[in-house]
């Protein structure tokens, strides 16, 4: 049976009582072999997601651009090469269901302790001439899973996106990995008040009713793990003029905004701004929603009002 680190523990500090007997020579004291990494986490200061960046590159080094409303299909073709990839070479100390679970999001149920990779394209924004068209993609990971991320985009770095019946592209992006970036640190600095660059996605249709709205925009942040105190408002335009709106339809009734992925569709979507109690700073990346695994529900630092 396996070994718990508490078990073990105590199983090395009985051989250390037990290392002198009258008579006897001393007796050899074990070691702890079982250890289990525990995160805390301080509520002045929050610890970082970790992440990783790729620019989307064509063939001829320059930069690669999708429309900002089909951001989901740049999601979906980076998650499908991940899976790929973990297929041939899994990460040390997991199983064949992890690929299922935390690499493809399968079988989560939208629980707050379900951990798994989220794929966000991230708009190109950050200053006043952003066109918010999609060049980089981020892959984050749950809270102390850094081992596990790493081994992904190792594996992902130079490695080219496969287009889909949806994408229907003449030419494919090759990710490139980078790390200093003007427009990444826009969506990973730490901020007081954020707002959403992309709508977030409730858990549920609020059949246009504010007080239902504001049960389910609460239940939303327990299930993102946002659990420091904070005010909320809430429109179908983001604070972010060039943002899409949250609507699905025009007056028209011609779609309008982002795709969505056909799972979600029927559920009501919103833009948020939060800002946090007691001045807390709060590191990004934020993602908040049913689609937080997609790029449906990122967020970015606004200036206080």
């Amino acid at each position: 049976t396996e070994v718990g680190s508490l078990s073990d523990l105590k199983r090395a500090h009985q051989s250390a009582l037990n290392r002198i007997e009258h008579g006897k020579p001393l007796n050899t004291v074990e070691k702890p072999k079982v250890f289990d990494r525990v995160f805390y986490e301080s509520k002045e200061r929050l610890l970082w997601r970790p992440f990783e960046v790729f620019e989307l590159r064509r063939d001829d080094g320059g930069y690669f651009d999708y429309p900002q409303d089909r951001l989901i299909h740049t999601a979906g073709m980076v998650r499908h090469l991940a899976i790929a990839a973990m297929e041939k070479a899994l990460p040390e100390g997991v199983d064949a269901e992890w690929v299922n679970s935390y690499v493809a999001g399968h079988n989560c149920n939208d629980v707050a302790d379900h951990r798994q990779f989220s794929y966000l394209p991230l708009p190109s924004m950050g200053h006043r001439h952003a066109d918010h068209k999609v060049r980089r993609v981020m892959i984050a990971a749950p809270v102390g899973d850094d081992r596990l991320l790493q081994h992904l985009v190792r594996r992902l770095n130079g490695q080219q996106l496969k287009p889909t019946a949806q994408t229907r592209l003449d030419s494919t992006p090759t990710l490139v990995r980078v790390q200093h970036d003007k427009v990444v640190r826009f969506y990973t600095q730490s901020a007081n008040v954020w707002a959403s660059v992309t709508p977030v996605i409730l858990p549920g249709h609020d059949d246009h009713k504010p007080d239902k709205t504001r049960k389910l925009i609460e239940k939303a942040l327990a299930q993102s793990g946002i659990e420091q105190p904070c005010e909320f408002e809430w429109s179908a335009f983001s604070q972010f003029p060039k943002s899409l709106s949250a609507h699905k339809y025009g007056r028209n009734r011609r779609p309008v905004g982002y795709f969505r992925p056909s799972h979600l569709l029927s559920q009501t979507a919103v833009h948020l701004k939060l800002r946090f109690h007691n001045g807390l700073q709060v590191p990004g990346p934020l993602v908040i929603g049913a689609g937080r695994h997609c790029g449906l529900g990122v967020f970015a630092p606004v200036d206080k009002d």
